[in-house]
């Protein structure tokens, strides 16, 4: 891996992590700003009919000056009118609103950003609508200059990583409290099930839907989780008597997590079962006892979409680097997909020279690095 693809990489993980955590996202505009250039960079969220941040969040330079522009500047700012003009995804930069003789004549460029020495932006909208507009925004200064092509194609690169963990913070966030609730498992590509005290079905995620239509283990109805091989109905019985049962984990822990193997050989399916000791958030599924999650190794991750950004891997390279790094031969792999062994060695072959990756273990560590259990849509 290149240092830009590595350098990247590193940006997609801090994006992703920092708008899961309450207090991250400060950092992930760190590493974004410095990825691309700037020297400060801002997340906003602006009430559209009063023309101010509602939410703001800031790194570098921009966080100098940050109550400064809340108070007096913001409402002057000459970049909102076009960002409120665009749609979804669209970027825009100086010479879009202004041109340099033009900027020095206005306050927001003339005062303003001096005093935090700074002079070019580049902005991308990541949700438009009636009320609210959500923006991100490097600062430049004017040393670093205005942007560039690189950098505004990079800037396209990221824009689809930056709205979906948007979409993902909002998602997690059900309430002002910060109370996380089913839409936040609807979002994962693992099987998310929520049960009550008797094992009846509460909440059950879309990933989970498609891991028991497509593996043929299990099924679900309205009593339950329903396996079909008797050894996988005692092994689940244990597990969740285990972890329901008043007081008692501390002889049962083996029982709480199982493989449950494919009637074809291909890679299992890992079962695990959680007792829920705090009550689940009140406005969703108060009398939820337990959760159970299944991971498919199978299942399309976001590591696809991303294996195709960072390295311009085809759909099916990508799928097929997925697919051995979760434990799959060539042979078994190509017999999943009704193709040759020879079309698998030769997809194979082109991703080691699009990513450098010498082995199969490197390429298996790797893929586990930059995956996001993160439903795509």
């Amino acid at each position: 891996m290149t240092v830009e693809s590595e350098r990247y990489a590193q940006a997609l993980d801090a994006i992703y992590h920092g708008f899961a955590e309450p207090d991250g996202i400060t950092a992930a505009l760190d590493t974004i700003r410095k990825l691309i250039g700037a020297e400060g960079a801002t997340f906003e969220v602006i009430d559209t009919a009063a023309r101010r941040p509602v939410i703001f969040h800031s790194s570098g330079a921009a966080s100098a000056e940050g109550d400064d522009y809340l108070a007096h500047f913001a409402p002057r700012n000459p970049r909102l009118p076009v960002a409120l003009r665009q749609q979804r995804s669209g970027l825009s930069w100086d010479y879009q609103v202004m041109d340099e003789s033009t900027m020095n004549r206005d306050p927001f460029y003339a005062e303003f950003l001096p005093r935090a020495g700074l002079r070019y932006f580049l902005s991308v909208v990541l949700e438009q609508s009636p009320q609210r507009l959500v923006a991100f925004t490097l600062q430049r200064s004017p040393r670093q200059g205005h942007v560039g092509t690189c950098e505004i194609a990079l800037m396209r690169r990221l824009t689809p990583h930056l709205q979906r963990a948007h979409r993902m913070r909002n998602s997690l966030v059900a309430a002002p409290g910060g109370d996380i609730g089913t839409a936040a498992l609807d979002l994962l590509t693992d099987g998310i099930a929520l049960l009550d005290p008797k094992g009846a079905i509460i909440h059950v995620n879309p990933s989970l839907q498609t891991i028991s239509a497509g593996s043929g283990l299990f099924r679900i109805d309205s009593r339950g989780i329903q396996f079909g091989s008797s050894d996988l109905r005692s092994r689940y019985a244990r597990a969740f008597d285990a972890v329901t049962r008043d007081g008692g984990l501390a002889d049962a822990d083996a029982a709480l997590d199982f493989l449950a193997p494919r009637p074809d050989g291909l890679p299992p399916c890992t079962i695990s079962l959680r007792a829920l000791r705090h009550p689940w958030p009140r406005s969703d599924c108060p009398d939820a006892a337990a959760m159970m999650l299944v991971h498919d190794p199978l299942q399309a991750s976001a590591a696809t979409h991303l294996l195709q950004d960072l390295h311009g891997l085809t759909r099916a390279e990508a799928q097929l680097a997925c697919a051995l790094s979760a434990g799959m031969t060539a042979v078994e792999y190509a017999a999943s997909r009704g193709v040759k062994v020879t079309t698998v060695y030769t997809h194979l072959k082109r991703t080691r020279e699009k990513t450098g990756w010498r082995s199969v273990a490197e390429l298996t560590r790797r893929v586990h690095e930059i995956s996001i259990g993160l439903r795509a849509n």
